[in-house]
């Protein structure tokens, strides 16, 4: 029998729906709308097929919504970039394959895919949402706005780590803190490749750690980090020059303390810390070749 397929469509997102609807579909209506709909169609038939049009916060809800309805193995997902950062998709679209599992993870209890940003990052995420709600600057422009917002204020916070890493040993560290990136996917921001070595289906997240720096060293840092030429492509290390400041980490867990906020795949909440675990081959992903060409 085949699988039923339901178009998810976020009018929120990016500039909004500018194609016609097929006819198995459903408009979102309010935050939090996409993940109950889904988890309301998952109990009713596991072996639902869902293409998610929508932008990162949307993917999120899909993925939180499959999983709260315990469908991760049996319903797939489709994610068709509309949004104004895209940053899931991005990481998907260089993947190869038709049908494949991908990995979840769990923050403070909140089912994400794409990364978890915390210090400057969240921050930047936070002005950013600003931007757009009072100005309607989206997308790419209104990150490099948070960028200048945030590098004018104090930055750097006293964080505790812990993390286990994929071999099982233990990272531990505490001092003041620029920024720590728990990614699954390569991409934030709407176009920050800060982790260009993360796959979403090989069981493990990377952290990225950047201590304290000065204004200047930071205006150093920042293009690499965009790029995500802070890391030797080749060995899998932090480039010597950069490894009194940058520590990255192939890990499965991970708990940051002092924490004010934290930035679930593009979603800001309150937290005094974060607690994140990998959840291996949590979804099942189905590609569709022309839903990702547009990413970038």
């Amino acid at each position: 029998m085949a699988m039923k397929t339901i178009h998810i469509y976020n009018p929120a997102a990016g500039s909004g729906i500018k194609d016609a609807l097929p006819e198995n579909h459903y408009i979102t209506k309010s935050a939090g709308d996409c993940r109950r709909y889904i988890a309301e169609c998952c109990k009713e038939d596991p072996y639902t097929h869902f293409v998610v049009h929508g932008g990162d916060g949307t993917i999120n809800e899909a993925v939180a919504g499959v999983l709260a309805a315990g469908a991760g193995e049996t319903a797939r997902l489709t994610f068709v970039p509309a949004g104004s950062g895209n940053d899931t998709v991005r990481t998907l679209a260089a993947m190869e394959g038709e049908d494949f599992p991908l990995d979840a993870y769990l923050c403070n209890g909140r089912h994400g895919v794409n990364m978890v940003n915390i210090g400057f990052d969240c921050n930047v995420v936070s002005s950013a949402s600003r931007f757009k709600k009072k100005h309607g600057i989206a997308g790419s422009l209104s990150y490099l706005l948070g960028i200048v917002t945030e590098f004018f204020k104090p930055f750097g916070w006293r964080f505790s780590v812990k993390a286990t890493e994929a071999d099982g040993d233990t990272f531990e560290f505490e001092g003041d803190t620029l920024l720590c990136a728990v990614c699954n996917g390569q991409w934030c921001g709407g176009g920050f490749h800060n982790s260009p070595l993360s796959d979403m289906r090989d069981g493990v997240m990377e952290l990225l750690l950047v201590k304290k720096v000065s204004r200047l060293k930071f205006i150093t840092l920042i293009g690499k980090y965009k790029k995500g030429t802070l890391i030797d492509p080749a060995s899998g290390d932090v480039y010597e020059k950069y490894a009194h400041i940058v520590t990255y980490k192939r890990i499965t867990s991970i708990t940051v303390r002092g924490t004010k906020q934290v930035c679930i795949d593009g979603e800001v909440i309150e937290a005094d810390s974060a607690e994140i675990e990998i959840l291996p081959a949590a979804l099942r992903y189905l590609a569709d070749a022309v839903a990702v060409k547009e990413t970038v």
